[in-house]
């Protein structure tokens, strides 16, 4: 009886092991970074812009053990959700505060976005490769030059001007008057937002989709008859 008694203490002990973690996960975690101007997500996760004089780095979800967190060698921050393998169920909520940014990123999947007002800026790059969302619709932009690579979501609102370009599929949806030059490559779509779901959450917004390829005619094919004389 005693031996099934402490089995069962045992299995208890281990199932209360996650849990306690988790507990620990849920305080948000701060992480000393070196100056930078730009942001890029990798892989996966939800990456939060907001203004502030001093820049910060702060984990809402998830672990510096398991997030790399890099700053490269041209004032990039770099966010890759997992240093190696993801452990399953892992949620990666990171926050960003920053002053101004001169380019943002996504790649390989992910939401990178600003919430709330920032001060307006020249410009600013966002790119999103192999898919992946971009949503800095809060962020006052002079000029905005967006593209789209392989998949993926842009959502922007240029006040002067915006240069766009979509490669094999995704899509850039802009709001507002600023002058566009575009430029489609095998599929996708560029597209003025509708005003009333200028400032609506992300989650509410349906994704635009692109036009099917038109199939060129087939070629004429010959036939050729082997005359007897």
């Amino acid at each position: 009886m005693r031996s099934r008694l402490t089995v069962a203490c045992g299995l208890l002990a281990l199932w209360a092991v996650p849990s306690v973690e988790m507990a620990a996960q849920a305080e948000p975690i701060s992480v000393e970074v070196a100056p930078f101007r730009s942001v890029q997500l990798r892989h996966g996760g939800h990456a939060i812009l907001r203004y502030g004089t001093t820049q910060r780095v702060t984990f809402l979800k998830g672990s510096p053990d398991h997030t790399e967190v890099t700053v490269t060698s041209g004032n990039g921050l770099v966010i890759d959700k997992c240093r190696r393998k993801c452990a399953r169920g892992y949620e990666l909520e990171i926050e960003i505060v920053t002053p101004e940014l001169a380019g943002v990123s996504v790649a390989q999947g992910g939401i990178l976005q600003s919430r709330g007002s920032f001060p307006r800026q020249a410009g600013i790059d966002a790119t999103v490769d192999n898919g992946g969302t971009v949503d800095i619709r809060s962020m006052s932009v002079g000029s905005i030059t967006a593209s789209v690579l392989s998949g993926g979501r842009i959502l922007v609102r240029p006040l002067t001007a915006m240069s766009a370009s979509v490669v094999e599929g995704g899509n850039i949806t802009y709001w507002g008057d600023a002058r566009v030059t575009q430029s489609i490559q095998h599929g996708g779509v560029i597209t003025r937002g509708v005003p009333s779901e200028a400032d609506q959450p992300l989650s509410e917004l349906s994704p635009a989709i692109a036009p099917l390829h038109e199939m060129p005619p087939p070629a004429p094919i010959e036939t050729r008859r082997n005359l007897r004389l």
